[in-house]
């Protein structure tokens, strides 16, 4: 009975290291989410570069030009080469918020 108990004793310590790392793992992995629907895109035209970007919307937002880029990248699954040859048409999301440019637009009407 003893070794029962001592068998079971390891079997909850067992389980609860997976529920621990389990829920560790989440709340790691889940940080790293970034909620889309609350930024811009912008199409991208002609000759666009991300560090131009940066700079054209530079009002909107509270990073440095390397951050935004950074940003734009992890954000789109850009690597420094993607992000060399962008194409117009093509649509990223930037980190500024939706309601920023929206008040934008209204202040200037």
């Amino acid at each position: 009975m003893q070794q029962f108990l001592h068998s079971m004793k390891h079997y909850a310590i067992f389980f609860a290291v997976i529920a621990a790392l389990t829920y560790v793992l989440t709340l790691v992995l889940g940080a790293d989410k970034v909620d889309l629907d609350k930024y811009s895109t912008v199409t991208i035209t002609k000759g666009d570069t991300l560090w131009e970007l940066s700079n054209k919307y530079h009002n909107h937002h509270h990073l440095t030009t390397n951050e935004f880029v950074k940003w734009v990248e992890d954000v789109n699954d850009l690597n420094s080469d993607t992000a060399q040859s962008l194409s117009p048409g093509d649509k990223l999301y930037i980190p500024v918020l939706k309601k920023e440019l929206h008040n934008q637009v209204a202040i200037e009407q």
